[in-house]
């Protein structure tokens, strides 16, 4: 069996629940930087260069990371092995639900935080042993893949007669790109009108979220004015982007 998670805390929290099988970490901040589909390769290193601007990891190193955790998805699907996903419903797990969605056809999920927002880590070792996992249905989660990937932004409109927990993830990425008002996305705008401390404005933004999604290294960025281009504008009453 193949568990796929979040992040180390999350998986951490499993292998410490004595979840049974392998724990894989998906580990990407895709919400933030180039996201291109197509070829999985190029977009690794798409992705490791980002993360290595960013100073998260060196390239290299990222690049490995990637390919690894890409490898032993691609060895659970080709060997049938049994997949159970372990996500929550903030944007950073539903895209990364979106890109494993890409790959795998079969699945079962435990979803965390449709009623009341919590995370995986957030569990308790007892409520863990008793999830149930559910079978995942992918359609969804891929026709955000999609539009999320595609080379015009715009195409992220078009996802309102989806579940509940991919369209609200859809509308929240949305809301990242520039708005038309004032060119500053949702969450620099929160920031900026928390003021105080760095860690301050960071603890006040994420509790206007309705899910929270954001570290606080993207956050420190965009407080510090460095925020990645992207190629449309967020419409606020419409909500849409334009």
């Amino acid at each position: 069996m193949l568990n796929v998670t979040n992040g180390d805390s999350a998986a951490g929290k499993l292998r410490s629940a004595g979840v049974e099988g392998d724990i894989l970490a998906w580990q990407d901040a895709l919400h933030e930087g180039p996201v291109n589909g197509g070829d999985h390769g190029e977009l690794r290193a798409e992705r490791a260069r980002f993360i290595a601007e960013r100073r998260w990891a060196g390239e290299g190193e990222a690049l490995a990371m990637l390919a690894a955790r890409d490898e032993r998805l691609q060895r659970a699907v080709d060997s049938g092995e049994e997949i159970v996903l372990w996500f929550e419903t903030d944007l950073y797990d539903v895209l990364q639900l979106a890109q494993i969605a890409d790959r795998v056809a079969h699945a079962r999920i435990v979803l965390v935080g449709q009623e009341r927002f919590r995370g995986v880590a957030q569990l308790s070792d007892d409520e863990i042993r008793a999830a149930e996992p559910e079978p995942f249905d992918p359609a969804p989660y891929r026709a955000l893949w999609r539009a999320f990937t595609a080379p015009d932004p715009r195409a992220l409109n078009d996802l309102d007669d989806l579940p509940p927990v991919v369209r609200d993830a859809a509308e929240r990425l949305r809301q990242e790109f520039p708005w038309t008002t004032d060119g500053l996305n949702r969450s620099q705008r929160a920031l900026l009108q928390a003021g105080g401390t760095k860690e301050e404005a960071f603890a006040a933004a994420q509790r206007q979220e309705e899910r929270p999604f954001m570290g606080d290294a993207i956050a420190f960025d965009y407080l510090e004015g460095r925020v990645h281009p992207r190629g449309a504008r967020y419409d606020p009453d419409t909500k849409r982007l334009v």
